[in-house]
């Protein structure tokens, strides 16, 4: 137990805000090559992210600096990363953490390699790839999307996964997550993904507008998205939340560090972990704290859709941790049938993965199984 903890489980309100959190200006990633011909890719409107005012950080703090692939956070549970700086969880803990949203996976990998990360919020097949091929040796520290919320969405005529023969199903790129999760899921509704064409068009706000403007029947997205969504024509619901992650309950992301980082910042790293926690529980059991908290980081999402969202994604909250070793092996094992993961040497849990402070902050029986016995 690298990451052991002292300190009460109870949850503080979180402080006044007073000073500033830069957000940096988003980027969208130009759309990939198409395993088939590909629709004319529509152009991309993100939000607009806002600078957001946060506590000072005590004197005397341990500064961490964390690497977030995503600009503006999403309006579900994970964006707890970027709350709990916000809310002051991270300053009660005696933390300075520094967000840097960065373009991609990549540049968070670069960084931590140099130093100017410390902490990474990055897709598990890339931890798992990295530590396997001996690129980079990362250590899971938690995870803020042990559940994905994801659903398949579908424009209008495309009335059941059965419809989806001989159509067209948009995705990032070949091989990408939400190919394989889309393959996967989709063949649980008894549709061979043979049976598709898919199109590798980019981002999920590029597909989401490609099935709008009729270049696209079909494609995967998170129920953030889908809630502001769900009231435009021309699209709907076609496999909901619940049925997508039961047909692939893997975890998503993961929160990394070195292990060189893992040595030298031990104990930042703790206070960190239980920052996110308390967080974590504090806005699992605050649905209006959580609402305000989004709105001064998402002011483009109304306040009925992040109520609606909340809602959705209630049960999801990572008031454990995120670490579960039973989900963590599943999605080891459903990395390693695709195709990325052929030519790479298999290796245990116990490698890439670090358990937490659970022993002295106890665990929230509500959410968040942790399947495994704490003392």
């Amino acid at each position: 137990m690298l990451l052991a903890a002292c300190g009460a489980p109870q949850v503080p309100p979180p402080p006044a805000a007073t000073p500033t959190a830069a957000v940096q200006a988003p980027t969208t990633a130009p759309p990939a090559a198409a395993t088939a011909a590909k629709p004319p890719a529509p152009t991309a409107v993100p939000p607009t992210p806002v600078p957001v005012q946060a506590p000072q950080a005590p004197a005397g703090a341990l500064k961490l600096h964390l690497g977030l692939t995503t600009s503006p956070p999403p309006p579900q549970p994970n964006a707890v990363l970027w709350l709990a700086r916000d809310r002051g969880f991270y300053q009660a803990e005696g933390l300075d953490v520094d967000l840097q949203e960065v373009q991609a996976t990549p540049s968070v990998v670069t960084a931590m390699r140099t130093g100017d990360i410390d902490v990474g919020s990055i897709a598990t097949q890339d931890v798992l790839s990295l530590t396997a091929a001996n690129a980079l040796q990362l250590r899971a520290i938690g995870s803020q999307e042990g559940q994905t919320h994801f659903v398949v969405v579908a424009r209008d005529g495309i009335n059941s996964v059965d419809d989806l023969k001989g159509k067209s199903f948009g995705i990032a790129r070949p091989g990408s997550v939400d190919d394989s999760l889309s393959r996967l899921v989709l063949s649980a509704q008894g549709l061979d993904p043979a049976n598709m064409t898919f199109v590798a068009v980019g981002a999920p706000n590029l597909r989401i507008q490609a099935i709008l403007a009729g270049q696209l029947d079909a494609t995967t997205t998170s129920v953030g998205n889908w809630v502001t969504l769900q009231n435009q024509k021309g699209i709907h619901l076609l496999v909901d939340e619940k049925t997508y992650f039961a047909a692939a309950p893997i975890v998503q992301k993961v929160t990394v560090v070195t292990s060189d980082t893992l040595q030298q910042k031990s104990e930042a790293l703790r206070r960190f972990t239980t920052a996110l926690i308390k967080a974590s529980r504090y806005f699992a059991n605050n649905k209006q704290a959580w609402i305000e908290a989004m709105q001064a980081r998402r002011p483009d999402v109304n306040v009925a859709d992040l109520g609606a969202i909340w809602e959705q994604t209630r049960g999801s909250w990572p008031v454990n941790g995120g670490f579960n070793p039973d989900q963590y092996q599943k999605t080891v094992e459903f990395l390693y049938a695709t195709d990325d993961f052929k030519a790479l040497p298999s290796i245990e849990l116990s490698s890439w993965v670090v358990d937490g402070v659970l022993e002295q902050l106890g665990v929230d029986a509500t959410l968040d199984p942790p399947g495994r016995a704490i003392p």
